[in-house]
């Protein structure tokens, strides 16, 4: 059982997690961006640990999220999708920011893993594996 402490969080808790998405998306957006424009601050070592320090936070606030409301994302299938498509997103964006050479291919792999971060978004918000998908499909 959640302790009480953390159950009186929750609202700062699911704050927190939703600004380190917010903060998460519009880093990797900026790096991309700069990445396709040669900038070279989005390689640099300060742009890499601020992004992984708001991932580090996101993935607390999740784990944290999931202690409280005693979810298992293994058995919670809009939690399980969001699961797999984190682990499409850490893919595509890494094609997006280092392994894809010509910008062509960066804006592709970023406009992947864009529509793969607003998907999570979308079946955060909606609790259905479908997100958004679910309203086109009827």
């Amino acid at each position: 059982m959640a302790s009480a402490l953390l159950l009186d969080l929750y609202p700062q808790i699911r704050l927190a997690h939703i600004g380190f998405v917010a903060a998460s998306g519009t880093l990797f957006t900026a790096r991309a961006i700069a990445t396709m424009a040669g900038a070279r601050w989005s390689a640099s070592r300060a742009a890499r640990r601020a992004s992984w320090l708001i991932d580090t936070g996101l993935l607390a606030a999740a784990l944290l999220l999931l202690h409280v409301l005693q979810l298992n994302p293994f058995v919670v299938p809009w939690l399980a999708a969001k699961l797999a498509l984190l682990l499409v997103y850490i893919g595509l964006g890494t094609m997006a920011l280092r392994r894809a050479r010509s910008t062509a291919s960066r804006l592709a792999w970023s406009i992947a893993a864009l529509a793969c971060f607003g998907m999570m978004v979308s079946i955060a918000r909606a609790h259905d594996p479908l997100g958004i998908l679910r309203t086109w499909l009827g």
